[in-house]
């Protein structure tokens, strides 16, 4: 049922609509069935009180379809749905003549709870109290006035009225209760949503950082050798070159180039001498502890950084890194693979670039004393 609604209501709104136009649309019919049976009955004062009702609310529902003012209808029916059973209970002679009709203005407060709020509701409670108070002071008068309906007519409706209007209550509570479950349902479904929402955040979190992470890798690794590249090796060396000027221990550098590498690439292709760059490759990651630091510093030429070493320790582990280059063999290359090592320690006074410059000073002197050879230059 949309009419009365509007384009910008909530689906909650229309629901509330729909429920109250189609309870005063029941009400207002039975309304035409009591009044035509009272006046049957012989009494047409008070028959007319419901087809009056009728009329005007068949009048507020024609009204809030042709302009949607709901708060308009909503309060003229239940001003309408509170007055009706008092003045029909006083027409009929008060409380014990009026077949329990006043069970009809039960449907205001309760009407209130489910299409208002607590605090209308408990307005509109006031008001019924009231008006029980006002029937409970004119009741001695008006059970004099009108003469008591015979008793078999007083049951009927009586049974009338409580069937009929507890059916509607049932109806009220039960839209009551369907729409409370409705919003529990909502509230749980969107907790849920929400929290279905922060895990998969957290997931996309982790995977980012995750994707992070191995972006980094990628940036700082050599693609061939797996080992660090020369971007993640000049943070290291000042890394290091910061820690030793903090505490002050010792550090050494060992700089590495294989011998004619550029024949071998020239006679037997750049994928043999790709392989011999994975082997060697493997040896630094063998050879050294945990602690040290090894990276390819650019085409054949290796950088290893070893914390806490001595220039002379540093010189031992050049030379044995040197004699495991007789292991290396790849298929279809005949020569000796030999390398050339500069060997130098690090002082807490200098940068990085001084003591690059005299490693690759070290370096050079091998390769001038005829190659595979290890060359040592102390601070």
């Amino acid at each position: 049922m949309n009419l009365g609604a509007s384009q910008s209501d909530t689906e909650e709104l229309r629901f509330k609509k729909a429920v109250l136009t189609l309870i005063s649309g029941l009400i207002a019919l039975l309304a035409i069935l009591w009044g035509s049976l009272y006046i049957y009955a012989g009494y047409p004062f008070s028959g007319a009180i419901p087809l009056a009702y009728a009329f005007i609310s068949f009048c507020t529902i024609i009204y809030f379809f042709s302009t949607q003012k709901f708060f308009f209808f909503r309060f003229s029916q239940f001003l309408l749905m509170l007055i009706l059973p008092f003045l029909l209970m006083w027409s009929l002679g008060g409380f014990a003549n009026s077949s329990v009709v006043l069970i009809w203005a039960f449907f205001t407060p309760l009407a209130a709870l489910f299409f208002n709020d607590l605090k209308s509701a408990f307005r509109w409670v006031i008001a019924f109290l009231i008006l029980i108070i006002v029937s409970g002071a004119i009741d001695p008068f008006v059970s004099k006035i009108v003469p008591p309906m015979p008793i078999a007519l007083n049951i009927s409706f009586f049974v009338m009225n409580m069937g009929a209007g507890f059916l509607l209550i049932f109806i009220v509570i039960h839209y009551f209760v369907k729409d409370r479950e409705s919003a529990n349902i909502a509230a749980l479904t969107a907790k849920e949503e929400a929290l279905k929402s922060k895990e998969e955040l957290e997931h996309a979190y982790k995977r980012l950082q995750n994707n992070e992470i191995k972006i980094r890798e990628l940036m700082l690794t050599d693609a061939l050798t797996g080992l660090p590249n020369r971007r993640f090796l000049d943070e290291r060396l000042n890394d290091e070159i910061q820690r030793l000027k903090r505490y002050g221990n010792q550090l050494s550098l060992i700089l590495t180039d294989l011998d004619f590498f550029k024949n071998i690439n020239d006679s037997y292709g750049h994928n043999k001498g790709d392989e011999i760059l994975v082997e060697f490759s493997k040896i630094l990651k063998q050879d050294l502890r945990p602690t040290d630091f090894s990276a390819r510093f650019g085409g054949e030429e290796f950088l290893v950084i070893l914390p806490e070493t001595s220039i002379q320790a540093a010189e031992v582990i050049a030379e044995r890194i040197r004699k495991q280059m007789k292991s290396i063999r790849v298929e279809g290359v005949t020569e000796n693979i030999s390398a050339s090592f500069g060997v130098t320690n690090v002082a807490a006074n200098e940068t990085a670039t001084e003591a690059f410059i005299r490693v690759d000073k070290a370096l050079y002197q091998s390769k001038k004393m005829g190659r595979n050879t290890v060359t040592a230059i102390a601070k």
